[in-house]
């Protein structure tokens, strides 16, 4: 028995070994999904930290006192990483703005113009404008990240404002203290009790107040949407891609067995091209994609009541992210001998792309050079360009940029599959 045992065991260890890229898959598969999602999570656990600090565009229009203490403060936090020029010129509103837009950064602060003077003036209750600060935020910032960088910044802000107006309030009411010690001898105690009540409530109704500043998030000009996105909106967009692109293994597999059992053989004795072969295969995989793509959006609405944006734009998306998921199952088909390897590179594929572009960790808080590398999945655009249309409200005409590149990524999997290609 143990002899018939081993002889089976050694039969199987041949048959791995025969397939090759298939039993390299098994090592390889794991040991890149531990690779992407450790580095990727890094950023989870390390971001706002001194080794992997938050970029902040910084604009200052004030250029007053006040504010170059705020910001003095601001930049000893470690977590952050200021940026307030540009080729070393100062940046505008404007330009940290089309930043944030072109998603090349998340957040911006802005002191706004007069802003220490605005502070000064409000502390002798002169007729001024509200000093105010905004922070530029992307909407399709997570809020959990939002919230906290918010906080922070805020917080050195009041602190500020309410030193100098107990500075000047301390500065304001000595006088009366100085002129309360030259009192004669016989002057009554209670008159010179109530004029230390006086003062003491004038000093702690001016350090009590609210800051009178306006600290004020939005999302940069031509974003429509005013609210924070909810974790439906973020969600649903990331796991229909990663939904979407797991086709590819159904889509291998089958043409796979098509070969096995000389299914292709036999239709291509039949009065037609091998092009017309793979569109009428392709196209049933296509359509489910798209029935995909609206089941998890119809349940998003019915059930989360979630927001869809620009319905055109939306079908425009969700058409360009099916053909490129259909090129990618062709081309792990034209790559794969065996069923071992299709399921191999499918499953490596889907998670390793899943992971990289965003679908399980948002690409913000990502070291940099994943951050670079992210831009290389097809996963990323099509976030992109989803989270474009349901979170910032923008329309057809902003996500070119996005369409074109999944394009691009369509025509490139096609091609190298077509190219690749065996019917037998």
């Amino acid at each position: 028995m143990i002899l018939q045992i081993f002889a089976i065991s050694i039969k199987e260890l041949k048959v791995l070994w025969k397939d090759k890229e298939a039993l390299a898959l098994l090592f390889l598969m794991p040991a890149f999904f531990i690779l992407v999602m450790s580095f990727a999570l890094q950023g989870v656990f390390e971001s706002g930290s001194k080794r992997q600090p938050i970029q902040i565009l910084l604009v200052n229009q004030d250029r007053g006192e006040i504010a170059k203490k705020v910001i003095k403060d601001l930049l000893k936090n470690e977590g952050i990483e200021w940026i307030s020029q540009l080729n070393g010129e100062p940046i505008s509103k404007e330009q940290s703005e089309a930043l944030i837009q072109k998603k090349e950064f998340s957040l911006s602060l802005i002191f706004k113009d007069n802003f220490s003077k605005n502070v000064l003036a409000s502390q002798e209750k002169e007729e001024t404008t509200t000093p105010t600060v905004l922070l530029i935020a992307d909407p399709a910032l997570n809020l959990q990240l939002l919230a906290p960088i918010e906080g922070a910044i805020r917080s050195v802000i009041e602190r500020h404002v309410a030193l100098n107006r107990i500075h000047n309030s301390l500065k304001k009411e000595l006088d009366p203290f100085m002129k309360l010690m030259a009192y004669s001898a016989n002057r009554p105690s209670s008159g010179r009790k109530n004029l230390i009540d006086k003062i003491f409530k004038d000093i702690e109704e001016g350090g009590t107040s609210n800051s009178g500043v306006i600290f004020s998030t939005q999302p940069p000009s031509g974003f429509q949407n005013e609210r924070r996105p909810t974790a439906t909106e973020q969600n649903v967009p990331a796991y229909t891609i990663f939904g979407v692109f797991f086709i590819m293994l159904t889509l291998a597999t089958s043409i796979y067995k098509e070969k096995v059992d000389g299914t292709f053989q036999r239709l291509l004795a039949a009065p037609l091209s091998k092009t017309t072969l793979l569109i009428g295969k392709l196209l049933p995989y296509y359509m489910v994609n798209l029935i995909q793509i609206a089941l998890m959006f119809l349940i998003g609405v019915i059930v989360f009541h979630m927001n869809l944006g620009n319905l055109p734009s939306l079908l425009v998306i969700s058409l360009v992210i099916s053909l490129t998921a259909n090129g990618l199952g062709l081309l792990v088909a034209a790559l794969s001998y065996t069923y071992a390897q299709i399921n191999g590179f499918s499953v490596l594929l889907a998670i390793t792309l899943s992971a990289l572009g965003g679908m399980m960790i948002p690409a913000f808080v990502m070291p940099d050079t994943l951050k670079a590398i992210s831009l290389f999945t097809p996963h990323a655009w099509a976030l992109m360009a989803y989270h474009d249309i349901i979170i910032r409200g923008l329309t057809l005409k902003h996500i070119i940029p996005e369409l074109t590149v999944l394009m691009g990524f369509s025509g490139l999997f096609f091609a190298v599959a077509l190219w690749r290609f065996r019917f037998q």
